[in-house]
C-alpha cells in the first residue's frame, strides 16, 4: 500500500552536459527519468515514505527504463499503464546558472496523455493517505478527465491533496488557456507549491501578497512559494515563515521543487491527520518542515538530472547537521 499516490507525467530526460548555452549549442546530452510527478514519488520513497505512481508511458525501450527507474527506488508501479499507440514523452533540457532552463518536448501526443478515466483504481486511492497532482496531465483530453476522476476520488475519501502546477509553456496551445486551468485546479489541493518563476500565471497576479490571497481564498489551506536562491516562504493566511536559501555549489535544478515538495508532503501529512487541518499545524512544525524542505532542494541542485539527484532523508539529515541546523 502506498501512502501518497503521485498522479502525471513520467517522461525521459534529455539533459544537456553543458551549462549555459541553448539547446542548439548543446555538445551531448544526458539520459534520465524525470517528470515532476514521478520525481515527488521517488523523493519521497528516498525520504522514508511508501509512494505510487499512476500515469502510462509507450511500449518502447524508454518506457521500460522509467518503469525500471521507479522500481529501483521502490515507488510502486503498479498502476502505471502501457500504451501500445503513443511514444513515451521526452524532453530535453538545456540549463543555466541562476535555475532558467530552456525546454523541448517530444509529446505528439506522447502515451502519458493517453491515461484514461477508467484506468483510475477507485480501490488504491481509498487505500492512500495523501494525492499529489501537477497541471500538465490536465491540458488534453483523455488524461485530463482521468485526472479529475482520481481528485473525485481522492476527495471522497478524505485524503490529503497536494499540488504543484509546475507550469511549462511550451505544452501549453495558450498563455490564457493555462492561467484557467492552473488557477481553477487550486480549488481541490489543501498544500500548494508556487515557484515565484510561475507566480503570474499560475496565481493571476503580480504581488506576493494578492497572489497568497487569491490562493487561499481557492480553500488552500497552506501554501508554500518557493523563490530558488532567494529561498522559500510558507502561509496559511494568519502566519508567514520566510526562510533563507542554503548555500550550494548549483550544477543543475531540475527536480529541486520535486524534492522540496516531497519533503513538505513527508512533514507534513503526519501533523495533518493529527490536527485535521494544515492550517492548525503549530508553526514550529511548519518551520521544521519547510527548513528540510529548503536543504532537499538545495541538495538536488548539486546534480544532474532529476532523479537521480534526489536526495536520501539521510542525506539532508546530514547537510543540516553541516549548516549547524538540529
Amino acid at each position: 500500500m502506498s501512502d501518497v499516490l503521485c498522479m502525471g507525467e513520467l517522461l525521459i530526460e534529455f539533459v544537456a552536459q553543458q551549462s549555459n548555452v541553448p539547446l542548439e549549442e548543446a555538445p551531448g546530452f544526458i539520459k534520465a527519468p524525470g517528470g515532476a510527478p514521478a520525481n515527488v514519488a521517488v523523493a519521497l520513497r528516498r525520504l522514508g515514505m511508501p509512494s505510487g505512481f499512476i500515469g502510462k508511458v509507450g511500449d518502447d525501450p524508454f518506457g521500460r527504463y522509467l518503469r525500471h527507474a521507479l522500481d529501483r527506488d521502490g515507488v510502486d508501479t503498479t498502476y502505471l499503464m502501457v500504451d501500445d499507440s503513443a511514444r513515451t514523452t521526452a524532453v530535453y533540457v538545456a540549463v543555466w546558472d541562476d535555475g532558467h532552463k530552456d525546454l523541448c518536448f517530444y509529446r505528439n501526443p506522447g502515451a502519458d496523455a493517453r491515461l484514461t478515466p477508467d484506468e483510475i483504481s477507485p480501490e488504491a486511492i481509498r487505500q492512500a493517505r495523501c494525492f499529489h497532482y501537477g497541471s500538465i496531465s490536465l491540458i488534453d483530453e483523455p488524461c485530463a478527465s482521468a485526472q479529475r476522476r482520481a481528485i473525485e476520488l481522492a476527495r471522497a475519501h478524505g485524503l490529503m491533496i497536494t499540488y504543484d502546477p509546475n507550469y511549462r509553456p511550451t505544452l501549453w496551445p495558450n498563455e490564457a488557456r493555462a492561467r484557467e486551468i492552473i488557477q481553477d485546479a487550486f480549488r481541490y489541493a489543501h498544500l500548494a507549491k508556487v515557484s515565484w518563476e510561475e507566480w503570474r500565471v499560475a496565481t493571476g497576479c503580480e504581488t506576493l501578497d494578492d497572489g497568497i490571497a487569491a490562493v487561499l481564498s481557492k480553500g488552500v489551506e497552506l501554501l508554500v512559494v518557493s523563490r530558488g536562491p532567494e529561498g522559500a516562504l510558507v502561509t496559511n493566511g494568519d502566519y508567514r515563515i520566510e526562510m533563507p536559501a542554503f548555500p550550494v555549489h548549483v550544477v543543475e535544478t531540475t527536480g529541486a521543487g520535486d524534492a522540496f515538495m516531497a519533503a513538505m508532503i513527508r512533514h507534513l501529512l503526519p501533523e495533518r491527520e493529527k490536527t485535521g487541518s494544515l492550517k492548525t499545524i503549530p508553526q514550529e512544525k511548519v518551520a521544521m518542515a519547510l527548513r528540510f524542505a529548503i536543504a532537499a532542494g538545495a541538495l538536488t541542485c548539486t546534480r544532474m538530472g532529476a532523479i537521480p539527484a534526489l536526495p536520501t532523508q539521510a542525506e539532508v539529515q546530514a547537510y543540516l547537521h553541516e549548516q549547524g541546523v538540529t
